[in-house]
C-alpha cells in the first residue's frame, strides 16, 4: 500500500493499540509507520533487563536540555524506538492515577474524559489476573499481573511504612491510593507485555494492516487544511503514504510536537526563524511539558542477593499525603522501592546500593519540547524545566524525609546499610535542596505538550483532532492536560482506546 485510510505515525504505547483496534474494521486499510525496529529481543522480554535498554537500539537516547533547577546539568530523557515504544523499554508499572486526574481533564473543558467515561476504556484494555470486578477488566490484552518472586526487602519497606503510620494498599488502582504495596505489572509469565506484543502482534496478520518499521517520519503532508499524507525515510528513500481519511499522530509527548513543527504547524515565529513555511499558527504546540521529577534516597546492602529475571526492579510502592499542599486530592507523593539500584551498563550487573524515589505527583513545573533546526534527523530541545515551580522541590524534601523514616526502622535495617545519598549529614532544607538540585532525574512520564482543551494555547480538541486543520488528530501522552498522579503508560493506553472509538465513529 502506498495509501490507507488511516495512516499511523509511530507504534508506541498508543499506536500500537489504535492499529489493533481499527484494522479490525475489515473494510478500513490501515498503515502504521514506526522509525524503529521489532524490539523485541530476549532483553525487551526479560523484565529485569529494562535499564540496559536505554542506549540500546530501542531507546532515542534523548537527554535535556540544561536544567537549572537541576544545577545546571542534563539528564536522560528515555524515550522508546521500536514497536512498542517507551512500553517496550519502561519499569512496567500499572498505574492508573487518580479518578479526579481524569474529571480535571473534563472540567478544563474536555466533555467525555472525565472518570466515568473513561473507566470503560482503562477495562476493555485488561487482563487482570485477579479477575474481574468494578473498577477491573478480564479478556483484554494486556496483561496486569501480580509479581512473581519480590524480593524480601519489598516486603520489608511495605511494613516498614505501615508502621510509620501509612497503611497498606493491596491494589494502587482500586477504591484508593494511599498505603505501601506491591506495583502491579504489564507482564506475564515473567516477561514483559508491550503493547506491540499484547496488542499489535495479534493483528499482524490481518491483510489490512501495514506495518512498516526503519520508517522514519519527516513531516506530515498538509494541503490547505488537510492532513493529506506522511512523508518518511525507509533508509534509502523518502517515501509518501496518503491517508484517505485521517493521519493519527501517535509519536508521543517528545516528537508528535517534533512532527508538528517540522509540518509548519506550531508558533509562526519560531517556525519562521527556522525557516520552516508556516501551514498552520498553533502557539500551544510544545508547550506545557510536564515530567515527574525523581529524587532518589541510596543506601548501602547488607546482604546483597541477585535479583530475579522477572523482577521490575521498582517492586513496593507508596503513596502519601502531604500537609504543605490543599488541592482536593489524597495524595502527593509516589515512591519507588529498589532492592537494588537500577542496573547501568557501568555496573555490569553488580548490586550497586538499595534505592528509593520520591516524584511529587502533580508537579506544577512546566517547560517545552523545541526544534533545534529545520533538519528532521535532529535531536529535539528537550526542556521540562524541572523544579522551576518551588512546591516541588518541596515535595521532593519531604519525599527524601518520609523514605528515611521508613529505612530508619528495624524491619529494613536489617537489609540496608549506610546512606550514600543524598548523605547522612544532608540534613537542613538548604542542604536538602542542593543535594536534590544535583541528583534528581527523569522518571519517564513526559506529558502535554499537545494539550487538549478549548483553549488558545491548547493544540486538540475534546476528539484529539488538531485545532484548525482536518483529518489530523494527536493521541498520545501529548494530549493531557494535566500530568496524572502515577506512572503513565496505562493512561497513555486508555487514550488510545477511546480515541478508537472516536475515529471509528466519525465514518459512521
Amino acid at each position: 500500500m502506498d495509501s490507507a485510510d488511516y495512516v499511523i505515525v509511530g507504534a508506541g504505547s498508543a499506536g500500537c493499540v489504535l492499529a489493533a483496534r481499527l484494522s479490525g474494521d475489515a473494510g478500513c486499510e490501515v498503515a502504521l509507520l514506526e522509525a524503529g525496529g521489532q524490539a523485541q529481543g530476549e532483553q525487551v522480554r526479560q523484565p529485569s533487563q529494562w535499564p540496559l535498554l536505554w542506549d540500546r537500539d530501542e531507546g532515542y537516547g534523548y537527554s535535556t536540555t540544561l536544567q537549572p533547577g537541576y544545577a545546571s546539568r542534563s539528564v536522560p530523557c528515555p524515550r522508546g524506538k521500536g514497536l512498542g515504544g517507551t512500553s517496550a523499554i519502561n519499569a512496567m508499572l500499572y498505574i492508573r492515577g487518580d479518578p479526579r486526574d481524569f474529571d480535571g481533564w473534563r472540567d478544563a473543558g474536555n466533555p467525555g474524559w472525565g472518570w466515568d467515561d473513561v473507566l470503560a476504556c482503562f477495562k476493555r484494555s485488561q487482563d487482570q489476573a485477579r479477575g474481574a470486578s468494578a473498577l477491573h477488566g478480564i479478556g483484554g490484552e494486556l496483561p496486569v499481573s501480580d509479581q512473581i518472586d519480590p524480593h524480601p526487602m519489598s516486603l520489608a519497606f511495605i511494613d516498614a511504612a505501615q508502621a510509620q503510620g501509612h497503611g497498606v494498599n493491596p491494589d494502587f488502582n482500586g477504591p484508593r491510593q494511599g498505603g505501601a504495596g506491591l506495583y502491579q505489572t504489564t507482564t506475564r509469565g515473567g516477561e514483559r507485555f508491550s503493547t506491540a506484543r499484547a496488542f499489535l502482534d495479534p493483528a499482524r496478520h490481518r491483510a489490512n494492516l501495514q506495518v512498516l518499521t526503519r520508517a522514519r517520519v519527516l513531516r506530515i503532508v498538509i494541503e490547505k487544511d488537510r492532513a493529506v499524507a506522511v512523508e518518511f525515510f525507509d533508509g534509502t528513500q523518502v517515501r509518501c503514504m496518503r491517508a484517505r481519511r485521517e493521519v493519527l499522530l501517535c509519536a508521543g509527548a517528545i516528537d508528535s510536537p517534533r512532527l508538528l513543527m517540522l509540518s509548519g504547524v506550531g508558533d509562526a515565529t519560531e517556525l519562521q526563524a527556522l525557516g520552516i513555511g508556516v501551514r498552520h499558527s498553533l502557539p500551544g504546540v510544545g508547550r506545557n511539558l510536564c515530567d515527574h521529577p525523581g529524587s532518589g534516597l541510596v543506601t548501602g546492602v547488607n546482604e546483597p542477593r541477585p535479583m530475579p529475571a522477572s523482577s521490575v526492579h521498582a517492586e513496593a510502592g507508596l503513596f502519601t499525603r502531604s500537609e504543605q499542599i490543599d488541592d482536593g486530592y489524597d495524595n502527593h507523593i509516589q515512591y519507588f522501592l529498589m532492592p537494588y539500584g537500577p542496573l547501568t551498563n557501568a555496573a555490569r550487573g553488580r548490586p550497586v546500593g538499595a534505592m528509593a524515589i520520591a516524584q511529587a505527583l502533580r508537579p506544577r513545573s512546566r517547560g517545552t519540547v523545541r526544534l533545534r533546526s529545520a533538519d528532521p534527523m535532529d535531536t529535539p530541545l528537550i526542556d521540562p524545566a524541572y523544579f522551576t515551580h518551588a512546591d516541588d522541590l518541596k515535595l521532593q524534601i519531604e519525599g527524601i524525609r518520609t523514605l528515611r523514616k521508613i529505612f530508619a526502622s528495624p524491619v529494613m535495617r536489617s537489609f540496608v546499610g549506610a546512606e550514600f545519598a543524598p548523605g547522612a549529614g544532608v540534613q537542613s532544607d538548604a542542604a536538602m535542596e542542593a543535594a536534590l538540585r544535583l541528583s534528581s532525574g527523569c522518571i519517564w512520564h513526559p506529558v502535554g505538550t499537545c494539550r487538549m482543551g478549548p483553549g488558545p494555547g491548547d493544540v486538540v480538541d475534546a476528539q484529539l483532532r488538531v485545532h484548525g486543520l482536518q483529518a489530523l488528530r494527536v493521541v498520545d501522552a501529548s494530549v493531557m492536560p494535566q500530568i496524572t498522579s502515577g506512572n503513565t503508560n496505562a493512561p497513555t493506553i486508555m487514550i488510545a482506546e477511546k480515541a478508537s472509538d472516536m475515529v471509528r465513529a466519525a465514518v459512521h
